[in-house]
């Protein structure tokens, strides 16, 4: 059973810290599939990362399209988020110690921040069933953090890393961009410190308004409104709940 669990909100996010990945073969869980507004599930691509690196499906691997979780947030549902979290904290086994890591806070997405809540309530159940947990984040954008642990590629990991990134045919474009804002050779875990406070203003906030706006959505997520309570909420329910 998996001494290492990685939970993350998109497929291809795992590509980030892919040698990670190959070093200590986590088990992983992705909340959405990936398909966004109109594309089609990723989910099949991730499965082919966590079979080159040796990693291993979780419980929650993308059933759930973009849309669900999206409406879910808007409607201020936790129970999606508290059921994921159960279910990864359920599986995983009888370690003493565990080390989870989640997408880092990085106001460029909701369900980046929400997984981020996800893979602290994890570690709050692991912890009050008296195990020892340590927390990090992995950063789907790169944003500033706190790091806790890097690993620096050598030729043949950078190789296998790229190699892995280009076969990930939908996320090619993203791809290319992420190589020009961040080293490829590099892979950085981040402190998991976010306290979730009250006057947090995250980019996807002030881009939902414009959106809205510009008739595009009906209604903006807020974290005030929205993300924040969810994050608490699914926190507080693992943390204390039997």
């Amino acid at each position: 059973m998996p001494k290492n669990i990685l939970i993350v909100a998109h497929p291809g996010h795992e590509l980030r810290i892919f040698h990670w990945l190959e070093r200590e073969r986590p088990q992983v869980s992705i909340l959405t599939d990936g398909s966004g507004g109109e594309a089609s599930s990723r989910t099949a691509y991730s499965s082919d990362v966590l079979d080159t690196t040796g990693a291993s499906r979780g419980p929650v691997f993308g059933e759930a399209p973009d849309r669900a979780w999206y409406n879910a947030i808007l409607s201020r549902d936790a129970s999606p988020f508290i059921q994921a979290a159960q279910a990864i904290a359920a599986s995983a086994g009888d370690e003493p110690e565990t080390c989870v890591v989640g997408d880092a806070v990085d106001g460029y997405n909701p369900v980046h921040d929400l997984a981020n809540a996800v893979a602290g309530a994890v570690a709050a159940r692991l912890s009050r069933e008296g195990r020892k947990v340590s927390l990090l984040a992995s950063q789907a954008v790169p944003i500033d953090g706190r790091p806790a642990l890097t690993l620096r590629l050598d030729e043949a990991a950078l190789a296998r890393k790229l190699a892995a990134v280009d076969a990930y045919l939908p996320l090619a474009e993203e791809a290319r961009r992420m190589r020009e804002l961040a080293p490829a050779d590099v892979e950085t875990l981040h402190e998991s410190d976010f306290a979730w406070p009250p006057d947090f203003e995250p980019e996807w906030e002030r881009f939902a308004r414009k959106r809205v706006a510009a008739g595009t959505y009906d209604r903006p997520i807020t974290y005030r409104d929205h993300v924040r309570p969810l994050a608490l909420s699914v926190i507080e329910a693992l943390a204390t709940a039997d």
